[in-house]
């Protein structure tokens, strides 16, 4: 039996923490710059906006009372389906899809694979509870 589009074998391999839920993946290991502009499945089926979702939920007991934050990092291609488009990282806090508190574009899987796993493994870890101001301070990274 050979292996099809959207087979396991045909993710790209991920280093995950402890403390992270998969919520889709469809990543495949696949660069953009070696399928044909023609091949419009592959454009289509494997390079759109729903690539990847993890997500991480920390809280912290403040003035008594339980708050709780989800952090959640997001892969897509942009535009979707477009041989001219890029792939898009954001980290998401608390579903603020306008404010990502991190961003990045770039048409190199391998670039894409770096940056996610140096968020997990080095911006965001240990997971614990973010304060947004000082992120977002000591990542010049401003709130519209």
């Amino acid at each position: 039996m050979s292996a099809g589009r959207g087979s396991y074998q045909n993710l790209q391999p991920l280093r995950i923490p402890s403390g992270w839920t998969v919520v889709f993946n469809n990543f495949e290991d696949i660069d953009p710059e070696a399928v044909s502009r023609s091949d419009e499945d592959t454009w289509l089926f494997t390079f759109n906006e729903d690539i990847l979702y993890i997500r991480s939920e920390a809280s912290q007991k403040q003035n008594k009372q339980l708050e709780q934050q989800t952090l959640g990092i997001d892969l897509g291609w942009y535009p979707d389906g477009d041989p001219d488009g890029s792939f898009t990282l954001y980290a998401i806090l608390n579903n603020d899809w306008v404010n990502p508190l991190l961003e990045f574009s770039s048409r190199s899987k391998d670039d894409i694979v770096h940056t996610l796993e140096k968020w997990l493994f080095v911006e965001f870890m240990p997971r614990h509870f973010i304060n947004e101001e000082i992120f977002r301070k000591n990542h010049r990274v401003s709130k519209s």
